[in-house]
C-alpha cells in the first residue's frame, strides 16, 4: 500500500558487513573493514526504499547527490544499522538525513539527494 510522500518520514535497515563490503587499506589479512562505497550503497538504498514505499508504481528515485563523513571503521560481520529520514521535498527533489551505526557507535552520517522519476524514464 503507498502512501503520500512527507517529511520527516524514516526507515532503519539492518545488515551485515560481508565480504562484498570489505576493503582493505593495510593489504594485511584479517584487516578488511566496511568500504565507504559500500556504506554509501547502503545508505542510498535505504533511502530508495523509503522514497519507494510512498510514490505510485509508476514512479521511482534516482540518486544525484552524496555528501557523507565515513567516521569509523566496521569489520566483517558487524551488524549495522543504516537509517535515512526525508528532510525536504523541492518538487521532484528529495533530502535525506542518513546514518550508519553500529549498536550505538557512529560509523557515518550525511545528507543524500535523490530524483523522483517515471519508470518510463530509464529506458
Amino acid at each position: 500500500m503507498t502512501s503520500e510522500l512527507t517529511t520527516g518520514l524514516e526507515l532503519r535497515r539492518e545488515w551485515q558487513v560481508g565480504p562484498s563490503h570489505l576493503y582493505n587499506p593495510t593489504d594485511i589479512a584479517g584487516r578488511e573493514v566496511l568500504s565507504s562505497p559500500s556504506m554509501i550503497m547502503e545508505m542510498e538504498t535505504t533511502c530508495a526504499l523509503l522514497a519507494k514505499s510512498s510514490l505510485p508504481g509508476t514512479q521511482t528515485t534516482v540518486g544525484f547527490h552524496v555528501d557523507v563523513k565515513h567516521i569509523a571503521p566496521a569489520k566483517a560481520g558487524a551488524t549495522i544499522t543504516t537509517f535515512a529520514r526525508l528532510d525536504t521535498i523541492d518538487g521532484r527533489k528529495l533530502t535525506f538525513h542518513v546514518e550508519a551505526k553500529e549498536g550505538d557507535r557512529v560509523v557515518g552520517t550525511g545528507r543524500h539527494r535523490r530524483a523522483i522519476v517515471n519508470i518510463d524514464e530509464l529506458r
